[in-house]
């Protein structure tokens, strides 16, 4: 009996600790890009928290929601997405530079390291540019 117990406690652990993390990954990755597309999320996922009566999720979602109608601004956002490829830019520039100190040397092994690390940091860039352009697409929707 106690050890059906104590499957039946870590199965409902498991659950409820997927759920939660389930919803903080929905949080952060649902939301749209414009201000007008997070409230839009946001005003969803507290409908969803409402029909669970999950009255916590339900004020924490409230706070955000007053929080993007009075603080969130599409200039502000649009800035956030040019600083985030300009620091993605200078990261590429710096790999750059890197591969090229490693070629001088000429360990291959560290040539390939560099290489990799390049690769990694222009796929940042590519993805923080794509970001913005779907970005540019909201607001085109609006």
């Amino acid at each position: 009996m106690k050890s059906v117990i104590r499957v039946m406690t870590k199965v409902t652990i498991i659950t409820l600790a997927s759920l939660f993390s389930l919803g903080a990954y929905a949080s952060e990755h649902s939301e749209g890009l414009t201000c007008e597309s997070k409230k839009q999320t946001i005003e969803t996922q507290i409908d969803y928290a409402k029909k669970n009566n999950n009255s916590h999720q339900v004020q924490g979602l409230e706070k955000a929601l007053h929080d993007i109608n009075n603080y969130c601004s599409n200039d502000k956002l649009e800035e956030k997405y040019n600083k985030k490829i300009q620091e993605k830019t200078d990261k590429v520039v710096k790999r750059t530079q890197k591969l090229n100190q490693a070629k001088t040397k000429g360990n291959e092994h560290k040539i390939a390291k560099q290489q990799a690390k390049l690769a990694d940091a222009e796929k940042e860039l590519n993805e923080a540019k794509a970001e913005l352009a779907k970005f540019y697409q909201e607001l085109k929707l609006r």
